[in-house]
This record gives C-alpha cells, structure tokens and sequence, in this order.
C-alpha cells in the first residue's frame, strides 16, 4: 500500500507542477476554488486577478467583475449554500457558482447579477456567523451545462 500511495503523491505533485506552469493554479491554496476560477476565465474568456487573494472579485471579463464560489461536494453532503462577503469593497457586478462532485465533475452552474445575489445573502449561524447564499434561492439563475460558451474547457469537467 506505502508504495501505491506513494507513486499516487508522485503524480499528483507532478499534475499539480503542470497545472501551474499551464497557469491553472496560481498558489498552493485552494484547489478547488482556484480551478472554478480558471475555469470561469476560460469559458468567458477573461482575465484572472493577478493575486490569489484579490479582493472581492476574482475574474475581469471586459471591464465586469465576476466573483466566482466553486464546491466540490460528496453525493451525501446536504450543505447547499456559498459562504459571501455580503458587503465587497471593490465593484462586483456578477456572482458565479459552480458545484462539481467529488470528483470534479461539473454538476451545478450558476450566473447572478450581483445586486439580485445581494439581495439574497443571509446571516447564518449562531457560534460562528457568516454570510451565505442558498443555492435554493438562485434556482432561476441556474445555467445547463450543455449552454455553457467553450464546450471543449467545459467537457473536461463533464
């Protein structure tokens, strides 16, 4: 098992060298997020924040600022909602989310104009309150994945 476990890490730390010399990951820190953004880049052929830690928005496509929330959740997780600065000091104009499964494949798509999602942002939670948005509550913004721009970048995740 140790040398199958192993050769597992050996590929992915060089699947992982890869995507960032391709320029999908910019820094070791949140996979699953910083592959929702590359995508979101990809499909609307737009430009990412140049720093991982950008605030508020996470890709320009021309001159529209796009905040994007990327999940990757097992069949059995009931947790259903993006956590959202509710209040962004920079301009955003569109809020984007996807859910991929486990193991990332495209499941969910969600395109929302910025000041409709604000609307819907909520405080949630007695111990540790943040701000989140019910996936419930945006059904009407949900996109096909079939009518996404860019079928080849999307069928990577389909």
């Amino acid at each position: 098992m140790n040398e199958k476990i192993k050769k597992s890490l050996d590929d992915l730390f060089t699947a992982m060298k890869t995507l960032r010399e391709e320029g999908m990951l910019i820094n070791k820190k949140d996979f699953t997020g910083q592959l929702g953004e590359w995508f979101v880049e990809m499909i609307y052929e737009g430009k990412r924040a140049l720093s991982g830690i950008q605030k508020d928005w996470d890709v320009d496509v021309n001159g529209r600022h796009i905040q994007v929330k990327a999940h990757a959740k097992a069949e059995s997780t009931t947790a259903k909602w993006s956590s959202i600065n509710k209040n962004p000091s920079e301009k955003v104009d569109e809020l984007i989310i996807l859910v991929f499964s486990f193991d990332y494949k495209l499941k969910e798509f969600y395109k929302i104009p910025w000041r409709e999602a604000s609307l819907l942002i909520k405080l949630r939670g007695k111990k540790s309150p943040r701000y989140e948005i019910n996936w419930s509550s945006i059904k009407n913004y949900k996109i096909q994945i079939a009518n996404l721009p860019h079928q080849g970048i999307v069928s990577l995740f389909t």
